[in-house]
């Protein structure tokens, strides 16, 4: 692999895949109606800290492993191949559950910003979501297209995250800046309305809501061996990342609440491009739609790169005795592939697996964290791998524990252990297997 990534390209890569559709629409949809912005405001500054001491720990073994991989490469070479396959295969899920999350997200903001856009004709009902043509022919054609950039390489693909990570920053700074001459009476009321009480509960949920909201940032981690940068800038580059997306959740989330009073989200389709068309004009919409885009489509293409690194990673160290040789440029078209199949199922479905991605990088986080503990050199950096663990654990156990209203819905505990027994399955029909050749493909 080249090493053609620096500080902007890794900056861009962590960002774009931290800040998708849901920082746009969760606010009408979760955050206002649920939390308030007061609650949701002190989860999401919480939740940075708590990444904080997280990212330290990738930052300690950035030093020591240079290798592709991320998280699967931390945990196998510091605690052996069945950890190490056990993070990589949590991981893969969560990371392949958020590009067709993205990719389907496109049709519904061609919807939501133009008068054009049609969904097309209904093709079926799965799971109580209607499937429709020209959305599944948009989203299709979104990860096939997206799939070819990939292809292409590191430079094509790291140019379409900067011009969509950039544009999406540059958007919304327009917004905000023009709102601050639009100051209204009733925008305050607004805001007053949505602002709520302090309720812990509500904090812990928005807490357990950052696994999902943050994870993208540890893509950085896939693309060790293409840094053009040492380790530490690459680290500071993916924390920053952490700190603007805390940023930019809270500044769509106070957004909409001046927008749009706590009486009106119930009947708000969309809330955050209700209150900009409120505060600004209807002109504006356009801008928070380039905005949108570039979220929803350096999410889709941050987590291409970041899967495609993951699974190389993994075949290059569990098959590595195969006479089968394999590119990264191939299991692009794999990721691209297996994106294909899930948008036919409809977002419902879509969704029992996105909610594993949190527990996937928990878990991820998790690892890493002890691995930093047990290789960190200092006593400063054993603290922060201390309390990184820690961090990790209270996210596991509010997404997997009955006693805290953020656990995972059943249906998604039961693909957990789906996903879990086939891991377990394939781990040892692989290892098990008296002929290795051939089986990486």
């Amino acid at each position: 692999m080249t090493k053609q990534l620096g500080t902007k390209d890794l900056f861009s890569i962590a960002l774009g895949s931290v800040i998708g559709w849901g920082a746009f629409v969760l606010p009408g949809n979760v955050f206002l109606p649920n939390s308030g912005v007061l609650n949701t405001f002190i989860g999401f500054t919480i939740a940075i800290f708590m990444i904080f001491f997280i990212e330290k720990s990738y930052s300690i073994l950035l030093s020591i492993y240079s290798s592709v991989g991320g998280e699967y490469t931390f945990a196998s070479r510091t605690f052996g191949s069945k950890t190490g396959f056990a993070t990589g295969w949590l991981l893969t899920i969560a990371y392949l559950s958020i590009i067709p999350l993205n990719a389907t997200a496109v049709p519904m903001v061609l919807e939501s910003i133009t008068n054009w856009y049609s969904k097309g004709e209904m093709l079926y009902v799965f799971a109580g979501y209607a499937v429709y043509l020209n959305d599944l022919i948009v989203s299709l054609s979104i990860i096939v297209f997206f799939t070819y950039i990939n292809y292409l390489g590191i430079n094509s693909s790291k140019l379409a995250q900067n011009l969509c990570v950039f544009g999406l920053l540059f958007s919304l700074l327009i917004i905000v800046f023009l709102s601050f001459f639009k100051y209204e009476a009733t925008y305050y009321n607004n805001f007053k309305s949505n602002f709520g009480d302090f309720d812990w509960s509500q904090v812990v949920r928005i807490i357990a809501f950052a696994p999902w909201a943050f994870i993208g940032f540890d893509t950085v981690a896939q693309m060790s061996e293409e840094f053009k940068v040492d380790s530490k800038k690459a680290s500071f580059s993916a924390l920053v990342a952490v700190i603007f997306g805390g940023i930019v959740y809270n500044i769509l989330n106070i957004y909409t609440a001046f927008g749009v009073s706590s009486n009106d989200l119930e009947n708000a389709t969309w809330a955050t491009g209700q209150a900009v068309s409120q505060i600004l004009g209807s002109f504006a919409l356009g801008i928070l739609a380039i905005a949108m885009f570039g979220a929803v489509i350096s999410g889709l293409n941050g987590f291409f790169m970041g899967a495609s690194r993951l699974l190389f990673a993994i075949i290059k160290n569990e098959y590595k005795d195969s006479e089968t040789s394999i590119s990264v440029n191939y299991l692009v078209v794999i990721v691209g592939c297996l994106s294909c199949i899930v948008p036919f199922f409809g977002r419902n479905a879509l969704i029992w697996f996105v909610d594993l991605s949190s527990v996937g990088a928990s878990f991820a986080y998790f690892i890493t964290c002890m691995a930093a503990f047990k290789l960190a050199s200092t006593l400063k950096y054993k603290i922060y791998a201390v309390l990184g663990t820690l961090c990790s654990l209270l996210f596991l156990i509010f997404l997997l524990t009955p006693w805290f209203d953020s656990n995972i819905p059943f249906v998604s505990a039961i693909c957990l252990f789906v996903w879990l027994g086939v891991g377990i399955v394939a781990y040892y029909k692989l290892h098990l297997s008296s002929s290795r050749k051939g089986i990486a493909v």
